[in-house]
């Protein structure tokens, strides 16, 4: 893993050599820059994770003078460079970067498709002085540029292109989806002045006029052309390429399905891993615990190290926010984020750089309790007249008895049926709460969507999943507060070949055979030693912390009554809602007390 950054013009040479260890978190085993003939700069901080040796130290440049700053893990590296060295090609290192490079060089931007991992980089390619960003599909591994009249600046974080530039604005497009979604919808960031790639996109500047040239996506190949092996041979390769080199990693231990999977693998292969959960000793409800006493007895069962973590006192509950917003670099809504904070801030206490999670399954294996609920809605008509569905929505409100019925019968491939289920909030009330609202202007084209996904709703609103909430929200977090405390963290069920070969087999049933059963059929020691609970997931207990942290509420609504042109009637009345036990409301008076701490930390 590196935190990588590169800029031309403005004088973003000597502000990035300057500026460099703002990305040391990412990369604190070394930090390196370049100045080009044509007056780019490229730096790079390293986490040392593949060919750990100096001669693999980042920027990369080859004889020609191309060069690469790259933050990822490629782990079909070695298949790749098999090929390349047919074509006569030589190499220095035992490093993806090289690898990488070279791709790039010898078999242009069509090769990214071919590369299973995660990534994002910045090539310089000499022989038409032009600088490529790219990011891997799922982003799971972040890119931010801002391009002006003189210059051109990128890096992996958004502090450093702040710190470069001057009279930032809020985005009321960014806010309005954070304030629905509870995250932000690339390629918008919070400020105007900022854009970040997409996942899955490529992007080429021409570096004489600084003028984009080339702006394209891909879908990996392993993915729209399955490999013929099963799921479980796919997940094997897949553990085995995230852990080799590594004489030791952590497992994050959910006590679900998926992170159990992994924990038999690795048992089966001997590996040398140790488990971790999270626990909230000071909540007023079981069953957020109950989550991680399935962990606990999974790994007594299985016999492998175990340690449980204890959530900080609620009362410290403002500091952790404070800690969070500053690791994500922009508001995100998650209450399990915080909670995350603590988990790897303790995985990383106890020397560990590498973690193993279950992100991913739920979006490939049908898991969500979400899509058995689409499904009851198969024979529901569907309104595709525009002037139809004009009226439809109109009647949609914050009843949730009508509008759920009048969501299920939104076309196919709307965004709204969607939101039905990820909104923190509606449109509706929004409008009303926001005077300056903008609704969302993202839309994915029925072309991009996979042809496989194309089967039902179902299938429809997984995809939605896969390329909104799982890019967007769960890995964008997931990387920054694992990067946050320099740990890589790798989600063997974000394979490529694996997600290619689960919707292979989820197609074949025209995506009927729902909750991670196609997974479960190929683990039956799973089914049968009663692993297959249904768990909570990684939730934390947000009423409770709300109850206890009247101040907290009262000042966060302040600030934003400060600095914010929100309804303030509405705003008093998010401040009783936890006194009433108002759950409808929790979500989004979360929303609005981590939009507080993220302003205030952004002023500071």
């Amino acid at each position: 893993m590196c935190g990588i950054a590169g800029g031309i013009g403005g004088n973003t040479r000597n502000f990035l050599e300057h500026n460099l260890h703002l990305l040391k978190k990412r990369g604190p085993d070394n930090q390196g820059s370049i100045r080009l003939k044509n007056g780019l700069t490229l730096g790079a901080t390293r986490l040392a994770m593949t060919d750990p040796h100096p001669r693999s130290n980042q920027p990369m440049t080859d004889r020609n003078s191309n060069a690469i700053v790259f933050n990822g893990e490629i782990y079909n590296f070695e298949e790749i460079k098999k090929k390349l060295t047919l074509k006569s090609v030589n190499f220095s290192t035992k490093s993806d970067t090289e690898v990488i490079l070279n791709s790039l060089v010898y078999d242009g931007i069509e090769s990214i498709k071919y590369m299973e991992g995660m990534f994002a980089f910045g090539f310089y390619d000499n022989r038409v002085n032009n600088l490529i960003l790219g990011r891997d599909y799922l982003g799971k591994k972040p890119l931010f540029y801002s391009k002006g009249k003189d210059f051109l600046i990128f890096s992996s974080q958004m502090n450093v292109l702040k710190n470069y530039l001057e009279n930032l604005t809020i985005c009321n497009e960014s806010l309005s989806t954070y304030l629905r979604l509870g995250y932000l919808v690339n390629p918008l960031t919070m400020y105007q002045e900022i854009k970040s790639v997409q996942p899955g996109e490529i992007i080429e500047f021409d570096l004489s006029s600084l003028n984009i040239v080339r702006q394209s996506k891909y879908v990996p190949y392993v993915i729209t052309n399955p490999r013929n092996i099963s799921i479980s041979e796919a997940l094997e390769k897949s553990i085995k390429e995230r852990v080799i080199g590594h004489s030791k990693f952590a497992l994050s231990l959910s006590g679900g399905i998926d992170s159990t999977i992994i924990a038999l693998q690795a048992k089966k292969f001997g590996l040398n891993f140790q488990a971790y959960s999270m626990a909230w000793g000071t909540t007023d409800k079981a069953r957020y615990n109950e989550d991680s006493l399935k962990a606990q007895a999974t790994a007594k069962r299985m016999d492998f190290p175990f340690q449980l973590v204890e959530m900080e006192d609620t009362k410290n509950l403002s500091s952790q926010i404070s800690k969070f917003v500053a690791a994500m670099g922009e508001p995100n809504s998650n209450p399990s984020g915080v909670s995350m904070l603590q988990l790897y801030s303790r995985i990383a206490q106890d020397g560990n750089r590498l973690v193993l999670t279950g992100d991913g399954a739920d979006e490939v294996f049908a898991g969500y309790n979400r899509y058995s609920k689409i499904e009851k809605t198969e024979k529901f008509p569907n309104f595709e007249n525009e002037f139809t569905l004009k009226i439809l929505n109109s009647f949609l409100c914050e009843s949730k008895f009508i509008s759920n019925f009048l969501y299920a019968m939104q076309p196919k491939f709307s965004i709204n049926s969607w939101y039905r289920w990820h909104q923190v909030i509606s449109k509706r009330y929004l409008s009303r709460f926001f005077e300056e609202y903008v609704e969302d202007n993202f839309v994915i084209d029925n072309q991009d969507i996979l042809n496989v996904m194309k089967t039902n709703k179902v299938s429809n609103i997984m995809y939605k999943d896969l390329k909104f909430w799982l890019a967007m929200e769960s890995n964008v977090k997931l990387d920054r507060v694992s990067m946050n405390y320099s740990i890589e963290a790798r989600s063997p069920f974000l394979s490529e070949t694996l997600i290619g070969v689960g919707l292979r087999d989820m197609s074949t049933s025209g995506f009927k055979i729902l909750n991670k059963i196609n997974l479960v059929r190929n683990y039956p020691e799973i089914a049968r030693n009663n692993f297959n609970q249904i768990k909570m997931g990684f939730v934390s207990p947000l009423g409770f912390w709300l109850r206890n942290n009247s101040d907290l509420i009262v000042e966060s609504i302040n600030y934003i009554k400060k600095n914010f042109n929100f309804n303030e009637r509405e705003l008093d009345r998010l401040v009783s809602s936890p006194a009433k036990h108002d759950y409808s409301n929790f979500r989004f008076l979360w929303s609005l007390i981590i939009l507080a701490k993220w302003h205030e930390s952004e002023k500071s």
